[in-house]
């Protein structure tokens, strides 16, 4: 048994846990898990245990895609989650259970369309003498049991609104203490009830796990004071959409490998950014899972619209922020798969680097009419995706094939639906 696997047994059997959730990541980002009793689990996790292969695919409310080759491609069949031990957490809001974060295998071999196995691939077959680092940076909205914001209006870090959800705060501060998450501050945004939670950065595979435990936290801490919190990009038209900012950068030994002259970036850094851009309708695509999301898209707003870059300009869709030389794809939205979102933005990133890619040069000022824009729909995005071989080639084509026949299914759900705007302006009018 490995240190780490040792250490999760004593930790079961030292803090009394009764339950474990065997965890992972559905295409959507959605956390889905099996509870299996902790005796049980001690004995047979070096093994796996069964799991419907189906589940990484269904849509957000469950519907079946097809064409997602995990359906009736192999008969709706099983796969193994296998436990990584050292991602063990007891889970703070339970007294008795705990989590462990789960690969997929299928007749031993990892399945491709499992989003950690899609980062897992772009880490490993990245040829680059420099270590990349990520932080995340999401938004989500704080709502009560009525979906109303918990706060009554814009208070841009006012802090008396900040003052209003300090129980809510409270709670997600002791719980991600015992979580192995480092919370550093709280801001209230733009919006009525919208906030930001900063965490500490860290390598690929561990920011993506914290970051997909954090958004599970998050929603856990809202329902334990009846409320809402959620990651909808854009829960109210009128109010602003809540991102998923990743911040990006680069280190061989101590050196900076983005940061050039004068703090602007590097040759490296120019064509990372040159990948990004490359391959931005793609990563849109990725990173904007749902048909709402598409409505935080907007120009003169702090979201991008453009496929554009700049230094400190919030308009553009990749920024360079002051202080230590990084970047800020600012392209998803908070909805999004953080395992997809950090891996799409190092694999079009890289490809950037091998290439020798080069961007247009920094825009400033409003990059509206002078870049090409970002997709506003979801049937363009994802053609986009399909149609870039390379990004899907690093991430691996069963995951993009499955994510955008994921993707369709929810689309078809939503344009079977009648709404109630068409009764309102058809019913009589026509």
């Amino acid at each position: 048994m490995t240190d780490h696997g040792e250490r999760m047994r004593a930790c079961i059997d030292e803090e009394g846990i009764e339950h474990v959730f065997v965890e992972f990541a559905d295409v959507n980002g959605i956390s889905r898990s099996k509870q299996i009793a902790a005796e049980y689990f001690i004995e047979h996790w070096d093994g796996g245990f069964p799991m419907n292969l189906l589940l990484l695919v269904q849509t957000p409310r469950n519907d079946v895609p097809q064409g997602t080759g995990l359906g009736e491609e192999i008969d709706y069949g099983d796969g193994t989650v296998r436990p990584d031990p050292s991602t063990f957490r007891v889970l703070p809001w339970r007294e008795n259970a705990a989590r462990v974060l789960c690969d997929f295998t299928r007749d031993g071999q990892p399945v491709e369309a499992a989003p950690r196995t899609a980062l897992k691939r772009v880490i490993e077959t990245a040829d680059v003498d420099f270590d990349l680092f990520v932080g995340s940076e999401l938004e989500f909205y704080l709502l009560d049991e009525d979906y109303t914001p918990c706060t009554d209006h814009k208070h841009e870090c006012v802090s008396w609104a900040t003052e209003e959800i300090a129980p809510f705060y409270d709670t997600v501060t002791e719980w991600c203490a015992g979580y192995g998450i480092d919370l550093h501050s709280l801001q209230h945004e733009h919006g009525a009830g919208q906030l930001e939670i900063l965490f500490d950065y860290g390598r690929p595979l561990a920011q993506a796990d914290t970051t997909f435990d954090f958004k599970r936290l998050i929603k856990q801490a809202g329902r334990h004071h009846d409320q809402w919190a959620t990651f909808m990009a854009k829960p109210f038209g009128d109010r602003s959409g809540s991102g998923y900012h990743l911040h990006v950068s680069a280190f061989e030994g101590g050196e900076n490998v983005f940061e050039g002259a004068e703090g602007e970036l590097s040759e490296t850094g120019r064509h990372f950014v040159g990948g990004l851009l490359a391959h931005a309708d793609a990563l849109a695509a990725l990173g904007t899972p749902t048909i709402n999301a598409f409505k935080r898209y907007a120009p003169e707003e702090f979201a991008p619209y453009t496929a554009s870059w700049g230094y400190d300009n919030r308009m553009t869709a990749i920024r360079v922020p002051p202080g230590t030389v990084r970047l800020e794809n600012r392209i998803a939205s908070a909805d999004a798969n953080p395992y997809l979102v950090i891996a799409s933005t190092i694999a079009a990133g890289l490809h950037g680097v091998e290439e020798g890619l080069e961007p247009e040069a920094a825009v400033t000022g409003d990059p509206v009419g002078h870049c090409p824009e970002l997709p506003r729909s979801p049937t363009r995005a994802l053609r986009a995706l399909e149609a870039d071989k390379e990004l899907s080639e690093r991430l691996g084509r069963e995951v993009t094939a499955a994510y955008a026949a994921t993707k369709r299914r929810e689309l078809r759900a939503f344009n079977d639906h009648v709404t109630d705007w068409e009764r309102e302006q058809y019913v009589e009018t026509l």
